[in-house]
């Protein structure tokens, strides 16, 4: 029979193998945001071929200044509806419309199943922690890293940042990292109070973590924005979090376990309109006929 510290760095090791296995497989990098785009679908007017020909040649005009000139311009995008708080608060109450669906179901049956798994070793690897030791005390600070006090700040920081830069990538991450700060709190706040386990110190409220919640939660919606680059760095820092959580007595492996699949599963529905986006034909003028363009709705 093996020592408990082999127990702990085995369960360990197959929960984080086990986890970064099911974000590898539902994570899919996305580039610069959508651009509105058209396709024009030419239908020739009355006694008029299909294709528009250009007009007469002004004196000192080349064929390429007329092609220029009867070119059709695009269709304006629509102007947004209401102030900006109002759109961003009809967006957070759409996240909680929008977190009933297949994925956040298989994230949360996946942590679940997870939890479960790990929660057969819990007092084993609470007294591992319990024990005085180099590591344990290197990893004492994550648990800062996770306080709301730094990832709010962090979130509502980037999208300030991205919008004054005049980056719309920035600007629209920092606004998914606000947004999966409110939904992973209180759906880790929902479940703190619907099963109020005891922590390890005795304290109330330890299933499951907020701190793995917030910060897997920002790890995620950066792994969404701008992929694995940015992503992974943000990632190590949510398992150190984690792993501190149990360090400082706060959480039971398992809490910690079920906490980063609520933060996932949150960035994942915030992040949803860069995987789904709707396409619309719309009427399109051009020279002696008409046309559609297929243009992209936000």
């Amino acid at each position: 029979m093996g020592s408990p510290g082999l127990h702990f760095r085995l369960l360990l090791a197959a929960t984080l193998v086990a986890l970064g296995g099911q974000v590898a497989g539902a994570a899919q990098p996305a580039g610069a945001e959508p651009q509105a785009g058209t396709t024009a679908i030419s239908q020739p007017g009355a006694g008029h071929p299909a294709s528009a020909q250009p007009g007469p040649l002004e004196r000192g005009d080349t064929p390429e200044d007329s092609g220029r000139q009867q070119a059709p311009a695009e269709p304006a995008a629509p102007p947004q509806e209401g102030s900006a708080f109002g759109r961003f608060m009809r967006d957070v109450g759409g996240d909680y419309k929008h977190f009933f669906r297949p994925e956040t179901a298989y994230w949360y049956s996946g942590g679940l199943a997870a939890a479960g798994l790990v929660h057969v070793a819990d007092e084993d690897i609470a007294e591992e922690m319990a024990e005085p030791s180099a590591t344990t005390r290197a990893l004492e600070g994550g648990d800062k890293y996770g306080n709301l006090s730094l990832q709010v700040p962090l979130a509502v920081g980037w999208w300030v940042v991205g919008h004054v830069a005049g980056s719309a990538r920035g600007a629209d991450a920092g606004r998914d990292l606000v947004r999966a700060q409110i939904s992973a709190t209180s759906w880790a706040y929902a479940w703190k109070y619907a099963v109020d386990r005891t922590r390890p110190n005795g304290d109330p409220r330890s299933f499951p973590s907020g701190h793995a919640a917030a910060t897997f939660a920002t790890a995620m919606v950066l792994q969404d924005h701008y992929g694995w680059k940015v992503g992974v760095p943000f990632f190590v820092a949510s398992t150190y979090t984690a792993i501190s959580r149990l360090t400082i007595n706060k959480h039971w492996a398992s809490d910690v376990t079920f906490g980063a699949f609520v933060g996932i599963a949150s960035a994942r529905t915030v992040t949803l309109h860069l995987r789904s986006q709707t396409f619309a034909l719309v009427p399109l003028a051009v020279p002696r006929g008409g046309g559609l363009a297929l243009t992209h709705v936000d």
